[in-house]
């Protein structure tokens, strides 16, 4: 028999004839009362122990919710910090890469510089080695005109010598 509070509070038990209440409906009461009772504590510890069981796992799950948060937030911040290197190192490489494309270039202008100068100087000393040239063939002319006069002044001489004898 299942037993609520208002069945016991409106439990009516008959009078006895001279002296009060029924012993043995008091105690058959009684006793329902108590198995009642003893089923409703069973079963309070069992929803008890099984909410005992619920709470520890809804504390493990919210544990590895945190440790996963934790992790989530590890992770994202590594992320974060590699792509930032990858970026720095990306910029740090650019530069070094530019500056050493200004060197080099620097350097072949200077290569083209020294090219341009030895150019000029080449030309110089082709004019001055030509203007040698030509200056040696204008005194090999002289010369040789020079010779050719003296030539032929001394047939001249010696025309005029043989004449004179």
């Amino acid at each position: 028999m299942k037993l609520t509070p208002l069945d016991i509070q409106r439990h009516e038990f008959q009078p006895r004839m001279f002296r009060g209440l029924d012993a043995d409906e008091v105690r058959t009461f009684l006793n329902d009362v108590a198995e009642e009772m003893e089923h409703l504590r069973g079963e309070n510890e069992r929803h008890s122990e099984g909410n005992r069981r619920l709470e520890q796992l809804l504390s493990e799950h919210q544990q590895r919710e945190e440790i996963l948060k934790n992790t989530l937030v590890a992770a994202q911040r590594t992320s974060e910090e590699l792509k930032d290197n990858a970026k720095k190192q990306a910029e740090l490489l650019l530069k070094e890469a530019e500056l050493s494309a200004d060197r080099l270039v620097e350097a072949a202008q200077a290569r083209a510089h020294d090219i341009e100068k030895d150019i000029v100087e080449l030309k110089m000393q082709k004019r001055q080695v030509l203007n040698s040239v030509l200056a040696a063939i204008a005194n090999m002319r002289n010369l040789i005109q020079l010779m050719s006069e003296s030539e032929a002044q001394q047939d001249k001489l010696s025309f005029l010598k043989r004449k004179s004898e």
